[in-house]
């Protein structure tokens, strides 16, 4: 049995081949008034394009791995056929303004139209369907990949919502029938359908990083239409198909839309010259990133523009369970950062805590929109004193613990859960919420408890019970 052989092979084989040479060039001879002349001019450019090709495909080869040529054919093809679109218009043009098609253009698309024809025979059906699809309309084949990916992206964080509002029954349900039965095994069997059902939503819903990377490029390339510059942006994660949750994939993406309408208003150069003038390159260079830490996901992305400083979120702009960081480096560029704790909905107004208070359980709720994030901590995990929590990343916060806040007595147990709050730039608060019982979120109204002087805000109501609101706002004027 003889050797396979490669596509490279094939495709010298196909193109200069004695016998495959004057195949070509019969056809070529077709070619009205065709003369001697022409027809040697045309052969020697076949011939020398040919050789080119072919050196150019062999220099790509490297050990026998043929796998970059093979990527090049398309291309080549792709290449090769707009090559011979132009020399087609010419000779309808020709035909239009002087009765007849110059004879060298039309011996020279004929030459064109055999390499193209040998081109296709090394593409498999479905390579050859793609690259005739970008032949005939690029601006549209390539536009509407990220555009769908946009829109995959608004759909699938809309199905996110609502697995959510599922799994919200579910605890709701699960609290309900714990206040009127003892059976602690079919509570124990709830807990784990509930997780399995949790956990089945996590693997089943997200959003590919690939999909968030298309939709930033097209985000990207609608702010370029008024730009005096050119731009690219990259993804830095290893595994693009990563999946993340829907919901924290679509906050990240309409931040970045508001962090790119700032860029390109008031941080980019006017001209490839002027970034050149400052030692870039001539493109504005952006790069993100997503990492992941036990329940956080972070979002970083960064641009090598002018790094303007005026960039603003306010508060009440930002979902709830977000950390908004941004830097500049006038002349160098700027930074985004974004970090989300998934476990909270974005649709989210309280999360209500399930609190032991010494005696049996009781709930407490904080408003979500000051959470940062959460993080199950061992008490000798963190610095504590005077009021205070030193972080591992040596921030300070100041704490409140709930349980003597609203219960009047401090509980201690050997684990807490820290539950971070961001009032502002210099006002950090960490609530210390003992011995928590189950956590539940929702989008529920606080009745007003009629008194200025506590910390408490009022009460509202989840699945028939009273649960107490936390007021966080003037925390820090008392």
């Amino acid at each position: 049995m003889g050797s396979v052989i490669s596509k490279v092979q094939a495709l010298r084989h196909a193109l200069l081949d004695p016998a495959e040479v004057q195949a070509t060039m019969d056809v070529v001879a077709l070619t009205p008034d065709a003369t001697a002349e022409i027809l040697d001019k045309v052969s020697k450019e076949y011939r020398e394009r040919c050789e080119r090709l072919c050196e150019a495909l062999e220099d790509l080869t490297v050990d026998d791995d043929e796998s970059e040529a093979e990527r090049h054919i398309p291309l080549t093809w792709l290449a090769t056929r707009y090559e011979w679109s132009r020399y087609n218009d010419q000779m309808q043009y020709q035909t239009m303004l002087k009765g007849a098609a110059d004879t060298l253009t039309m011996a020279q698309g004929s030459m064109l139209s055999k390499i193209i024809e040998k081109l296709e025979a090394q593409q498999t059906r479905k390579e050859l369907f793609w690259t005739i699809k970008l032949a005939a309309d690029p601006f549209g084949t390539v536009s509407r990949i990220p555009n769908m990916a946009k829109r995959l992206m608004r759909l699938t964080a809309s199905a996110g919502r609502s697995i959510n509002e599922v799994l919200q029954e579910f605890h709701a349900v699960r609290e309900l029938l714990a206040d009127n039965i003892k059976d602690s095994d079919l509570l124990e069997k709830l807990d784990k359908s509930i997780a399995k059902s949790i956990d089945t939503a996590d693997c089943g819903a997200g959003i590919e990083l690939n999909d968030l990377h298309a939709a930033l490029e097209a985000e990207l390339v609608d702010r370029l239409e008024t730009s005096g510059v050119t731009a690219h942006i990259k993804i830095e994660n290893g595994d693009a198909s990563e999946l993340i949750p829907p919901d924290v994939s679509d906050l990240f993406f309409r931040i970045s839309q508001v962090w790119l309408k700032h860029l390109f208003e008031e941080s980019v150069e006017g001209s490839p010259a002027e970034r050149e003038a400052s030692d870039k390159g001539a493109h504005l260079t952006l790069s993100w990133r997503l990492t992941r830490s036990d329940r956080k996901l972070t979002f970083v992305l960064r641009d090598d523009g002018c790094g303007s400083s005026r960039f603003e979120m306010g508060k009440d702009e930002l979902p709830p369970g977000l950390r908004v960081l941004h830097s500049h480096e006038p002349g160098v560029g700027s930074v985004l950062s974004i970090e989300s704790n998934f476990m909270l909905d974005g649709n989210s107004e309280y999360l209500s805590f399930s609190v032991f208070n010494g005696y049996d359980y009781s709930m407490v709720a904080i408003p979500a929109q000051f959470v940062s994030f959460l993080s199950l901590v061992e008490a000798k995990a963190v610095k504590c004193a005077a009021g205070s929590i030193f972080t591992s990343t040596g921030e300070l916060y100041s704490t409140v613990d709930t349980a003597k806040a609203i219960f009047g007595a401090q509980a201690h147990y050997e684990k807490d859960l820290i539950v971070f709050a961001n009032l502002g730039e210099s006002k950090r608060l960490a609530l210390r919420v003992n011995e928590i019982h189950g956590i539940f979120r929702g989008r529920v109204k606080p009745l007003p408890l009629g008194t200025a002087e506590d910390r408490v805000a009022g009460i509202l109501s989840v699945a028939g019970q009273l649960v107490i609101v936390l007021e966080l706002e003037g925390f820090f004027d008392k």
